[in-house]
Order: C-alpha cells, then sequence, then structure tokens
C-alpha cells in the first residue's frame, strides 16, 4: 500500500518503474487459481494502462511470455492476454 508512503518515496516510485509481466483473466477464479499454484508473482488489480475482463490480473517479475503460456495451458488454466508493461 503506498498510501502511507512520504511523497520523496511515491516521487521516486514513479521515477523508477519495473518492467514486469501482466496475465489478464476474465474470471478472478482463474485469476486465484494461478495464485495457488504458483509463488512466482500476485494477485493485483488490473493496472490502468492494461484492459481487462475480471478487475484482477497476475503480476510477475518473470518476463517469459512463451514460459508462461506454456504454464497455464499445462495447468488448463483460462487468460485473456500477456503482456509486459512498466510498472
Amino acid at each position: 500500500n503506498f498510501h502511507n508512503l512520504p511523497y520523496k518515496d511515491l516521487i521516486y516510485l514513479k521515477m523508477n518503474k519495473e518492467k514486469v509481466l501482466i496475465i489478464t483473466f476474465k474470471s478472478i477464479q482463474d485469476v486465484l487459481e494461478l495464485e495457488s499454484i504458483t509463488k512466482n508473482g500476485r494477485m493485483i488489480p488490473v493496472p490502468s494502462c492494461v484492459k481487462a475482463g475480471c478487475g484482477m490480473c497476475f503480476m510477475s517479475k518473470d518476463l517469459n511470455i512463451e514460459k508462461w503460456r506454456v504454464f497455464l495451458e499445462e495447468n488448463n488454466i483460462s487468460y485473456e492476454d500477456i503482456v509486459r508493461v512498466n510498472f
């Protein structure tokens, strides 16, 4: 939660964005299922720069899109899209 950070720390965070992988879903159940089988990321609200159906997404610092596609398909998890964003 960034609301409790001092202003100078918020400015630092905004200036030092990092690239992350965002996986979007039509159903929150799919996000929860992914979060339950991997510790390589976490569920977050969809950033404003990304469009998604259910309002929640999965964020990971592992930027390998093809690896995630294979992992999701092997685990029968439906997803909308996988994108890299600066966050």
